[in-house]
């Protein structure tokens, strides 16, 4: 079956990619893009780059969504949206991360594309704590922030990747 992970993101997004964000979030894949940005090549061939943003949440902590299936809704800000105006970009999603889609896509998508970040969580569904990750010298790095406990204190808590 395989574990799940999930990513919640707010962040601004530099003005000449915010349409193109626009239309990920209605649909549109990653490769769709990668001829006028090539820099997206290498992740839009991995099998599940179009999770990102857009994978439903499997496994994540309850607290993620509120509503009963299938009319759940994000909270805290979550909604996968972009303002055209601001480039304020948020959402979540999970997905089996198997070939560190995740990874990938902070160091190949969002290096290029964002000019700030206010919120990056990382939570792998078997961990009791997620992690935080910020944008710090042009790089996507571990937080100092502690991540929010979804779990039960004493569950190992684990990293199997090393950002």
């Amino acid at each position: 079956m395989g574990m799940y992970t999930g990513l919640r993101f707010k962040g601004i997004v530099k003005p000449e990619y915010r349409e193109m964000i626009k239309e990920i979030n209605d649909g549109a894949d990653w490769s769709d893009f990668a001829e006028k940005f090539p820099f997206l090549t290498n992740y839009a061939s991995l099998d599940r780059a179009e999770f990102i943003p857009r994978g439903s949440l499997a496994y994540m902590p309850d607290s993620w969504e509120e509503g009963k299936f299938p009319n759940q809704e994000a909270t805290d800000g979550f909604e996968r949206n972009i303002d055209l105006k601001t480039g304020y970009w948020t959402f979540q999603c999970s997905l089996k991360n198997y070939n560190q889609e995740m990874q990938q896509f902070f160091s190949e998508v969002l290096l290029e594309i964002i000019d700030s970040v206010d919120h990056i969580e990382y939570y792998y569904e078997e961990w009791a704590r997620s992690k935080f990750y910020e944008l710090k010298d042009g790089k996507i790095v571990n937080s100092d922030r502690k991540g929010i406990l979804y779990g039960y204190e004493g569950e190992e808590e684990n990293s199997y990747w090393g950002y």
